[in-house]
């Protein structure tokens, strides 16, 4: 038998096992203390009939018996014996089997005997005496073919009672399960339509049981961090395509136009530059953005030396006092630099940096000679997409995401990034320590 693939069958069908389990030891104990009461009641039968077979005879002086018929019914003959010594004196007519069980009982006094071959019956004896001595004997028997068949009947009653009884258990405990399990359905049904078209729905707070909701609690944040791993899938995606589309465009234009007429081998060269240099600033995108996806999803975030790292970027480097390591691994401190560093060179003739140390952490500034940016404008330059003056003659080959970036990764590990009003240009990078 294949056990039910779904929860309510399965709590149904232990209902309905511990049900017939029940029933079957109730019907067991029930048939024992049925068998135990009819024993007696057959025992209570047959001394009667003994005491009333035994009123019915009296001993002469010689000690011989008297029977006197006229108080004895058919019914009592047929089951009685009366012995004097060993001697039957009156017995009913047929049954050799009964006959002989009677014989043994002869003689003695107050013996019970069951005889279990058919017919089925139960003996006992009655001693008649004379002062103290016993004189004759009483022997009453009655059939347990009867009181068997009340036994069979009535277990057999109880049995199917019984059966009806976990069938009824299982109908109820079915509808019990459904019932409970409902809001189960339901909250399986709305996560399902959630995953297809609403990503923001959520179970809330409406009243539930304790453990359905518990069990929504822990759903709701599951899905907030799909919702949220999601929304980062799609923004790397978006930024990626948001920033690769100028440098894609440029190298596909060098090599149309490569190939649209003949160069001279001094032009050849500009154009693999052209493609070089577009190709190694999409590098450094994909680098940044997958680096600030990493960083976003780690426990672990690592540690460096920041003095280190600033020194490896081929710039000036002024500091003051020991610099402590951290929480960030060299790779990402590398691509929070990078975008500063090439927005300061973009603008002016003169970079360097200065790595400090606070109470809390390590401050690394990229400063430059430029116009720098102006007073109010210190957060739109970390708008994605957004340049300050496209017009200024400085023609990145990005779309102004370096930025934005740049502050994303920084945060993404318990730091910032954060901009000064000029002149000159001052952006300041805060690391955590390790």
């Amino acid at each position: 038998m294949r056990a039910p693939r779904t929860l309510r069958g399965r709590l149904a069908l232990s209902a309905t096992v511990a049900a017939g389990a029940a029933v079957l030891v109730l019907t067991g104990v029930f048939a024992v203390l049925l068998d135990r009461r009819l024993d007696a009641e057959a025992e209570n039968v047959v001394r009667s009939r003994a005491e009333a077979a035994l009123a019915t005879v009296a001993v002469r002086p010689d000690g011989s018996l008297l029977v006197t018929d006229n108080e004895r019914d058919t019914a009592l003959d047929s089951s009685i014996w009366i012995y004097e010594g060993h001697t039957p004196v009156e017995r009913p007519t047929g049954g050799q089997a009964l006959q002989r069980t009677a014989d043994q009982l002869a003689g003695t006094d107050g013996r019970l005997l069951r005889k279990e071959e058919p017919p089925r019956s139960l003996f006992v004896s009655l001693g008649i005496h004379q002062g103290h001595r016993q004189v004759g004997t009483i022997v009453a028997a009655v059939s347990l073919e009867p009181y068997q068949r009340s036994a069979r009947s009535t277990e057999a009653a109880a049995l199917a009672l019984g059966l009806s009884l976990v069938g009824l258990v299982y109908l109820l405990s079915r509808s019990v399960a459904v019932r409970a399990l409902k809001p189960v359905t339901e909250m399986t049904r709305q996560a399902g339509e959630w995953s297809a078209s609403d990503q923001s729905g959520r179970f809330g707070e409406e009243p539930r049981p304790g453990e359905l909701a518990d069990l929504a609690g822990t759903l709701d944040a599951v899905l907030n961090r799909l919702a949220a791993v999601l929304r980062r899938e799609q923004q790397l995606s978006a930024e990626i395509s948001h920033e690769l589309r100028t440098p894609l465009a440029g190298i596909i234009a060098e090599a149309e136009l490569f190939a649209s007429r003949p160069r001279t081998p001094e032009q050849a060269v500009q154009a693999m530059a052209s493609v070089g240099e577009g190709a190694r600033r999409m590098e450094r995108i994909l680098d940044t953005l997958l680096t600030a996806a990493r960083a976003e999803s780690a426990d672990a975030r690592g540690r460096s030396d920041p003095l280190a790292v600033a020194r490896q970027q081929g710039y000036p480097v002024e500091t003051a006092g020991a610099v402590p390591f951290v929480g960030a691994d060299e790779a990402v401190v590398e691509r929070v630099l990078a975008p500063l560093l090439e927005n300061a060179e973009r603008y002016s003739d003169r970079v360097r940096l200065r790595v400090t140390a606070t109470a809390h952490g390590v401050h690394l500034e990229v400063l430059d000679d430029g116009p720098g940016v102006p007073a109010g404008a210190e957060e739109d330059v970390f708008d994605p997409g957004r340049r300050l003056a496209p017009q200024d003659g400085h023609q990145g080959t990005g779309l102004g995401l370096g930025l934005a970036l740049a502050r994303r990764l920084a945060r993404s590990v318990g730091g910032d990034v954060t901009c000064s009003p000029g002149p000159g240009g001052r952006f300041t990078v805060t690391l955590p320590r390790a």
